[in-house]
């Protein structure tokens, strides 16, 4: 019974998520209303409410997702602890997102003060970065603050994966990315 029941919320949070984006693109996401987006997703409001609280703990859990999705491509992408790390870091977190294009596009659009996917990405490339140029103690070899450093990095990769997402693949675009955050990663 309860694998049974687990599709059917599965299944529930599907269509809720796919009225969602749907609704995104139709109308943006203050206009949207849980009114909406249960009649988009042919559910009556008390489901989606046995679901989700309101409209912003569904974007809420989105952002969460998406976070948790980016968050392992990062680690796994840095825990290739070799010199050359920063080759080919930024065709690699574009070839991982492709799939979710359409859907983190949308999701860097809306930015409220509990979810915001952009903000997200961006404190975790910090982060990793961070921790990355402490273990190689890159402040010690160039004489530039950690926190500059980690912000550049972060900056620098956003800026190119929202403009691969948005403008479509670019191999040299890509190439350029790697290049500057070889040197950022290995000045």
């Amino acid at each position: 019974m309860t694998e049974k029941q687990d599709l059917r919320v599965r299944r529930t949070n599907a269509q809720i998520e796919k009225a969602f984006f749907s609704l995104l693109k139709e109308k943006g996401f203050k206009a949207m209303t849980v009114q909406d987006i249960s009649k988009q997703a042919r559910i009556g409001r008390s489901t989606f409410y046995s679901h989700y609280y309101d409209k912003y703990d569904l974007l809420e859990k989105l952002v969460a997702n998406y976070t948790a999705v980016f968050r392992r491509i990062v680690d796994q992408r840095f825990s290739i602890h070799t010199p050359e790390i920063g080759s080919n870091t930024v065709k690699v977190l574009i070839l991982a997102l492709t799939d979710y294009r359409d859907i983190l596009l949308q999701l860097f659009d809306i930015h409220t003060e509990t979810a915001d996917l952009e903000r997200n990405f961006k404190q975790i490339l910090r982060g990793t970065a961070h921790e990355y140029f402490q273990q190689v103690e890159l402040p010690d070899k160039t004489q530039l603050p950690l926190g500059y450093l980690s912000d550049l990095y972060a900056s620098n990769v956003m800026l190119f994966l929202l403009w691969q997402l948005r403008n479509g693949k670019n191999d040299a675009v890509i190439q350029f990315g790697d290049r500057l955050q070889e040197f950022v990663l290995n000045p």
